[in-house]
């Protein structure tokens, strides 16, 4: 009995040791930090960016952490995809935006739109191409993602500042477990914070229409790719068939890549049994719809075999 309790004890501090060490290896620092990318309501509106390997003009990729729409910030989370990306020659950025319930929809779509506008617009100081931009988000930075890729937002002829008169049109849009609608999903909590103060002014069904990015599916959307567990405790899958079939009647691209048995965020993705290696595939994905050429491979979390009970 005394060396089976030995045993599990010894399995259990081996386990705890590999997370302790994945964590630390996944600490990450920007190559620029808290770089201000605007201002709204007083507060101010920042990113982080990781310069890419090699060199030319690099395409761009704008990271939206999730957090429920109420929580997150720019490290946490989505910004992994940084770890692969900018070794592959992808000029990342990070971003914060204002969040729930303070400042509920349409604000955070407004402040990623923003960014996009100001990374297009000093694009050259980074030595970044201004048309070659996807988003890639996670969670509630997913449907940020899905939302402004999908809204297509030219610029304002009539701004004052320069950089709002640039469009805030993406080139390629990539969700990872996000929501396409919130018709078929239950307003949970986090999704509260976000609609109520629309859903009291317009109507629940009319502010669920307004606030689901598959309203704005059109023939000019960007292409697509959904990344989805098939076990997502709060995504279920066909929010991602249905986002596809619908840009599909429309004539856009929109692909999936499926997780079996995966949950909610990447984090545990890699100790599934079987898991794709969807790291490389989405930055092939990338590559092929942003025209770029770079070595795949490092930065992606190695695979672990985890023992069975």
């Amino acid at each position: 009995m005394r060396i089976l309790i030995k045993t599990v004890a010894l399995a259990v501090a081996a386990l705890c040791l590999v997370s302790i060490r994945a964590n630390a290896a996944e600490t990450r620092t920007p190559t620029q930090d808290g770089i201000l990318y605007g201002t709204a309501d007083g507060q101010p509106l920042t990113m982080d960016y990781y310069a890419p390997k090699g060199s030319g003009d690099h395409p761009i990729v704008i990271v939206i952490h999730g957090g429920g729409y109420h929580g997150g910030d720019s490290k946490s989370g989505e910004a992994y995809v940084a770890d692969f990306l900018a070794p592959t020659g992808y000029a990342v950025f990070s971003v914060n935006y204002r969040l729930a319930p303070k400042y509920p929809y349409p604000y955070m779509v407004l402040d990623v739109q923003r960014a996009i506008r100001y990374i297009r617009y000093n694009a050259k100081q980074w030595n970044a191409d201004p048309n070659r931009i996807a988003l890639v988000g996670g969670s509630a930075g997913g449907f940020l993602s899905n939302m402004v890729g999908l809204l297509n937002a030219p610029g304002d002829p009539a701004a004052t500042d320069p950089v709002d008169r640039v469009s805030a049109q993406a080139q390629a849009v990539v969700s990872l477990y996000a929501q396409s609608s919130f018709e078929f999903v239950p307003l949970n909590a986090d999704v509260h914070r976000l609609l109520d103060p629309l859903i009291a002014q317009k109507g629940e069904k009319e502010a669920i229409r307004e606030a689901s990015p598959i309203t704005y599916v059109s023939k000019n959307d960007p292409p697509l790719l959904e990344i989805l567990g098939d076990q997502d405790e709060y995504i279920p899958f066909s929010e991602a068939t249905n986002l596809q079939t619908a840009l599909h009647k429309v004539g856009v691209r929109c692909e999936i890549i499926r997780i079996p048995g995966g949950k909610h965020g990447t984090g545990g993705w890699n100790k599934l049994p079987n898991v794709p290696d969807w790291e490389r595939q989405m930055t092939e994905w990338l590559n092929a719809r942003l025209h770029h050429k770079g070595p795949i491979g490092e930065g992606i979390r190695p695979r672990v075999v985890v023992p069975s009970a």
